[in-house]
């Protein structure tokens, strides 16, 4: 047997043994499921207990992620700890969604879809800077 086919059968065999943890997409995931927790009904608050580690799954400054929130939920809120405190009622299908749109709209590139991008700002203007593709797209302001 040559070296060649020895090496072909061990690259084979080494496939087959990883094959199960190999993610077919490529598709690299930002997202953590929160932690949330709704107290009283009408005029409760909404707290998400690991709203840090969201944040940095996102790579993204946590007070950004929070006035993201806060704006597109039309509700106020504080960052006390590791915890994002919301200013009433949120259900858990609404955060997600939230979360989602700012995915999309803050953290994946617009043209290779990475999630490898950082904000910069130049003068009034805020881009979305991709670390993969150069890309370089400009996003509003929250």
């Amino acid at each position: 047997m040559s070296t060649k086919e020895e090496y072909e059968q061990l690259l084979d065999r080494a496939l087959r043994q990883v094959a199960g943890h190999l993610s077919v997409s490529g598709d690299r995931s930002t997202a953590v499921e929160p932690a949330m927790m709704v107290r009283g009904k009408r005029k409760g608050k909404t707290v998400i207990n690991n709203f840090i580690a969201i944040a940095r799954a996102f790579n993204r400054d946590p007070p950004h992620l929070a006035r993201f929130i806060f704006k597109e939920s039309a509700k106020s809120g504080t960052i006390q700890g590791e915890r994002l405190t919301i200013q009433g009622p949120m259900s858990y299908e609404e955060l997600k969604r939230l979360l989602s749109l700012y995915e999309k709209e803050f953290v994946r590139c617009p043209v290779c879809g990475g999630p490898d991008t950082k904000l910069v700002k130049e003068k009034r203007f805020r881009f979305l800077l991709c670390e993969a593709c150069g890309a370089k797209s400009s996003v509003r302001k929250i």
